[in-house]
This record gives structure tokens, C-alpha cells and sequence, in this order.
């Protein structure tokens, strides 16, 4: 068995090869069709494809050529074409890690396909959400989108559609379950999902079902022997279709599985190889993860300035793919999408209203009668929404102050963290060297857990409890510097010259020129205007 893997390497690298040789024909076919087509569907056509061949290698230009396709189909007024092109810059986004733009373009998407009544295009926006919910961790929305798109499919009509599609979906809910802790339903839906990829057949979906089982044995069913033959049968499907992609995937599986059986060789040698893969495709994803592995692996050796230093760069990639925004902007999605779908039925019952009011006279009497109703029930939901706005400017205001207090929190731990780790730095040299080792591992432990993310932080809170306003205030004064922008922020929060001098570490006659200069940026030099009421009324 060990012989095998060795002689994959090289197997891998005349597939890739070949492949790519192969695909050379086609981009230099492709690109002709996209300069000298006669028809916009032709042009258009030849763009999705190249954006599907250079999904394989290149993340980046695949985005570009699907963007290209999006803009044509745009221009042209092909509507169905459109939410092609939108589907697969959602896939090529959600490839590169960023969830949030992804959830975007499959929401909007999805609306579009229900407006269309298009049961294909439905099922597989609920898919692709799902995969958003899914690496956002937010697991029960993401199986409820699984559950959706498979009782829509066998619902259907689309027998041979069915071949393509659930084999994916089945291996999604098995990976859900996987997560939370049913070792034996993951198992059931990834058999049910690598069978009918089988009968297709569909590498792809293959590939990806031997890879989850192999990870299942080995994380959840503890069967090591198992665990491998799945994982190398995985990587054998993804090394046939050539997606590299995938292929770093399946390298991070198995250098993860080869970490925890302390074959620290092989485990490095495949986070290599997936690094290398990532930064040749530009993926975020696939590089943090490799990081993260190559980290973990200097650690295990005591190599503790090289597990730093791999772990900054995965620290690096990690706060790149801004998780807590993609999940706000999920949610902030599904909310819009569900109060779109109920206006929608609201104006069908008021249309069949109207109609039944045109068709008697006895409608025109009940019309005023409700038109009383209505008058009511406006005036009560006034005096409601009054009431609410007024409870929501307490919960701002309250919202505020924690927002103060936890940014004010964080900086006090990150000062106490650096002033610890400088004065252990200043010991250690004087220190026996088996004492020294004890206080490297410590200042690692130390600098793992100091958050350099201050105003990030701030920032997100901030935008959570005022969402509107960094907007707002560039489109009023667009000339403002990040700094002053920041000013602007701890204002709008209330707070006094003091205070932001603590959160800026600035001195407090510093502070009061810099509101001064922002005032005139503001234009209220010479006016009777109160900066923080101006900044609280953006």
C-alpha cells in the first residue's frame, strides 16, 4: 500500500499534464468563437465555457470570463442566459472563499428562477445556498436548503437531471450530518450518493463521495485502513477529471489524515503540493487550509517559529474570507428574499380584491367598511411603529455602549498580551536553554491568542448596530481620511474627547484638533451645529 501512494506523484503530474495540453486546444477554439461569432448566444456560449475550463486551474480568470458572459447576456436582454452566468460567478466565488459575495448571486438568482417558474434552476440555487450555509456553519438552514432542492428533484419530471443532481445533494446532507455528530445517516446518504454516481457514471460526484466516507472512517468510525483506500480512490477520480480544485482538496484530506497517524513526511508533502495548488488558482480557501496543516506540522516537530509563522499566514487568509460578514449578509438575504416572497402574495390578494369589488355593487359598501378597517389598523401599526422606534433607539443606545466597552476590552487584553510577551522575550535569553524552549511555546501561545484585529472588530460590531452609516457618510463627504471616517464613529457612539483618546491612545488635545479639522470638513466651521448631533442624524 505505501508504494502505491508513492507512485500517484508522478501519475498525478502526467495527468495534469495531459490534460492541460488538451485544454490549451480548446481555450485557442474558445477564444476564436468569442472574437469571430456571429451570434450573441455563440459568443456568449463560448464565454461560460471558458469560465467551466478555467475552473479547473484558474479562479480568478474563470471569474473574469464569467463576468464577461454576465455583462453580454446583461446588454442583450438574455435573461436565462444572465442567471447562468450569475450561477457560475456564484460557484467560482464560493470556490475562492467568499461566501458572501456567493450568497449574493444565488439569492438573487433564485428569485429570478421562481419568477420564471424554472424547477431546474430552483433546485439548484437551494443546493448551492445550502453549500453557503454549509461553510458558514450554519447547518440546519443548510439542510433544510438540502431537504428543499431533494424533494423538489424527485418531484419532478427530470429523470436524467435526477442522475446529475442528487449524487451531489445526497453527499451534502450526508456532510451536515457528518457535523453533527450521526456517523451512521452520514454514512447512509454518502453510500445512497457514491451508488447512483457510479451508475452514470459522474467522476466528480464520485470523487467527492469516496473522499467523504474516507473521512468519516477516519475521523468518526476510527478505521484507519478504511479510511485510506477511500481517500486515495478519491483523489484517483479528481486526478481524472483534472480539476485542481478538487484535486487540493482531496491533498488536504489526506495530509490531515497522515498528521494524525504522525506520518509527518507524508503530511507535509500533500500540504505542499495543495499549497502550490491554491496559490496556482488562486483559491484563499485551499491556501488557509494548507497553512493551517503545514502549522500544525511544525508544531508536532518543535519547530515553533515556523509553526508561527505558518499560522500567520493562515491567520492571514482566514480573516480574508470575513466569515461573521458572509453570515450577516446570508442572513440580511434570506430575510429580504422572505418579506419579497410575501409582498408578492399580499399584491395577488389584493388584486383578486379589487376584481371582486369591480364585479357587485354590494362590494362598493364593504369596500368602505374595510376602507374604515384599514384607516384603523394603519393608525394602530403608527402608534405602533412609534413605540418600536422608540424601544430601537434604546437597544441602539445600549448596543453602543457594549460596543464601547468590548472595544475598550479588547485593546486593554491586547496591551497586557504584548507587555507580557515583551517582558518574557527579555528573560528568555537569560534563561538555561531547556527553560528557554518552555518560554518559546508560552510566547507562541501568547501572540496565538493576542487579537490584532482591534478596529476590525470594532468596525464589524459597528456595522451591525449601524448599517447605513459608513455609507451614507462617504456619499456625503467623500474626501474624508480612514482616520477621520474612525472619528466619526467613536462620535457617533457618544463618545467624549477622553474616551477616544483611550481607545486611540492619542492624547486628549490631540483628539480635540482632529475634531476641530473634521468639522471643517464637515462644513461646520462657523455654525451653531453640534458635530456628534450632525453625525448621529447621518
Amino acid at each position: 500500500m505505501p508504494l502505491n501512494r508513492i507512485l500517484l506523484i508522478p501519475i498525478l503530474a502526467l495527468t495534469v499534464f495531459q490534460a492541460s495540453a488538451q485544454d490549451i486546444i480548446k481555450l485557442d477554439s474558445l477564444q476564436l468563437v468569442v472574437k469571430q461569432a456571429k451570434t450573441d448566444t455563440a459568443r456568449f456560449r463560448a464565454l461560460i465555457d471558458l469560465s467551466h475550463l478555467y475552473f479547473s486551474t484558474d479562479y480568478v480568470k474563470s471569474m473574469e470570463y464569467a463576468i464577461q458572459a454576465k455583462d453580454l447576456a446583461t446588454a442583450k436582454d438574455l435573461k436565462k442566459h444572465e442567471l447562468t452566468a450569475l450561477t457560475q460567478m456564484g460557484n467560482v466565488a464560493i470556490a475562492q472563499g467568499d461566501y458572501k459575495q456567493a450568497a449574493t448571486l444565488f439569492f438573487n438568482s433564485l428569485k429570478e428562477y421562481e419568477e420564471l417558474k424554472d424547477t431546474s434552476g430552483i433546485i439548484s440555487m437551494n443546493n448551492n445556498l445550502g453549500a453557503s450555509y454549509d461553510r458558514m456553519g450554519e447547518y440546519d438552514k443548510a439542510l433544510e436548503c438540502y431537504f428543499t432542492a431533494q424533494e423538489l428533484m424527485n418531484a419532478s419530471n427530470l429523470t436524467e437531471r435526477k442522475k446529475v443532481v442528487l449524487p451531489t445533494v445526497y453527499n451534502n446532507i450526508a456532510n451536515i450530518y457528518q457535523t453533527k455528530g450521526d456517523p451512521k445517516s452520514a454514512l447512509a446518504y454518502y453510500e445512497k450518493a457514491l451508488k447512483l454516481a457510479l451508475e452514470v457514471p459522474n467522476h466528480k460526484a464520485q470523487g467527492i463521495a469516496y473522499n467523504n466516507i474516507g473521512k468519516l472512517y477516519a475521523n468518526e468510525l476510527n478505521e484507519p485502513d478504511k479510511a485510506l483506500d477511500y481517500l486515495m480512490k478519491g483523489l484517483e477520480f479528481r486526478e481524472k477529471i483534472g480539476d485542481l480544485g478538487e484535486i487540493a482538496r482531496s491533498l488536504i484530506i489526506l495530509s490531515n489524515f497522515h498528521l494524525n497517524q504522525k506520518d509527518l513526511a507524508k503530511s507535509e508533502e500533500y500540504s505542499k503540493r495543495a499549497l502550490e495548488i491554491g496559490n496556482k488558482i488562486g483559491s484563499m480557501d485551499i491556501k488557509r487550509a494548507a497553512f493551517l496543516g503545514l502549522s500544525e506540522i511544525e508544531e508536532k516537530r518543535g519547530n515553533y517559529s515556523a509553526a508561527l509563522s505558518n499560522f500567520k499566514n493562515f491567520k492571514t487568509y482566514s480573516d480574508s474570507i470575513l466569515n461573521q460578514q458572509a453570515t450577516s449578509e446570508i442572513t440580511r438575504l434570506q430575510l429580504q428574499y422572505d418579506f419579497e416572497k410575501a409582498e408578492k402574495l399580499r399584491e395577488e390578494e389584493a388584486k383578486q380584491s379589487r376584481f371582486k369589488y369591480l364585479s357587485t355593487i354590494a362590494a362598493l359598501s364593504i369596500g368602505l367598511i374595510l376602507a374604515v378597517l384599514i384607516t384603523l389598523v394603519i393608525r394602530s401599526k403608527a402608534r405602533q411603529t412609534e413605540l418600536s422606534q422608540k424601544n430601537l433607539a434604546q437597544d441602539v443606545e445600549i448596543k453602543n455602549k457594549e460596543l464601547t466597552t468590548n472595544v475598550m476590552y479588547l485593546i486593554r487584553k491586547n496591551e497586557l498580551i504584548n507587555n507580557v510577551a515583551e517582558r518574557l522575550l527579555k528573560i528568555q535569553r537569560n534563561l538555561l536553554p531547556e527553560n528557554q524552549k518552555i518560554i518559546q511555546e508560552i510566547i507562541l501561545d501568547l501572540q496565538r491568542e493576542g487579537d490584532n484585529d482591534t478596529w476590525k472588530e470594532f468596525e464589524l460590531r459597528f456595522n451591525q448596530v449601524h448599517s447605513e452609516f459608513y455609507t451614507n457618510l462617504r456619499k456625503l463627504y467623500p474626501d474624508l481620511s480612514p482616520t477621520e471616517e474612525k472619528l466619526c464613529a467613536f462620535l457617533r457612539l457618544n463618545m467624549n474627547s477622553k474616551e477616544i483618546a483611550a481607545v486611540t491612545q492619542q492624547s486628549i488635545k490631540s483628539v480635540e484638533v482632529a475634531r476641530a479639522r473634521l468639522r471643517k470638513k464637515l462644513n461646520l466651521t462657523n455654525t451653531n451645529s453640534n458635530l456628534v448631533t450632525h453625525l448621529a442624524n447621518i
